[in-house]
């Protein structure tokens, strides 16, 4: 059985408020930008982090997701860096560079997969954090049970 998960943009209240509705599996209380990754654990989002610093050549970028809150352990949010990082993924001039980002995520231990796989993931998510990356306000989360 696959497990659930998935990166959304919130501002703290509401990503507090939707993580509270996925864990409890009842209808989050608004409609955020989400993206359903099944089968993704922090560790899977934290390697793909390093891979897309290293793609744009942001070194030394922090990619360890952080708790929100420790009554939450399914929730976390992704350090600012690493949303702008994703962001800038789909403004490379060269996109080749995802593809690659993708194949070379595709392949390490812990994901065991295709580029098939990856790269429409890698580029769904880098149009969300997009998102979180105008506003200030708001921030990527993600969640995963």
């Amino acid at each position: 059985m696959s497990t659930l998960s998935e990166f959304f943009i919130a501002d703290h209240r509401s990503a507090v408020a939707h993580a509270k509705a996925l864990d409890a599996r009842t209808a989050p209380p608004a409609q955020l930008p989400r993206l359903e990754v099944p089968d993704l654990t922090d560790l899977d989002v934290e390697i793909l982090a390093e891979l897309a610093a290293k793609t744009v050549h942001a070194t030394g970028t922090e990619c360890e997701l952080g708790l929100v809150d420790i009554e939450l352990d399914t929730l976390f949010v992704v350090p600012e860096a690493v949303s702008a990082v994703f962001a800038e993924l789909k403004d490379l001039e060269d996109q080749e560079e995802v593809a690659v980002l993708a194949a070379d995520w595709a392949r390490t231990e812990e994901m065991a997969t295709t580029a098939e796989v990856t790269e429409p993931l890698v580029r769904a998510l880098s149009e969300l954090a997009s998102g979180a990356d105008e506003d200030a306000m708001i921030n990527l989360y993600f969640w995963a049970e």
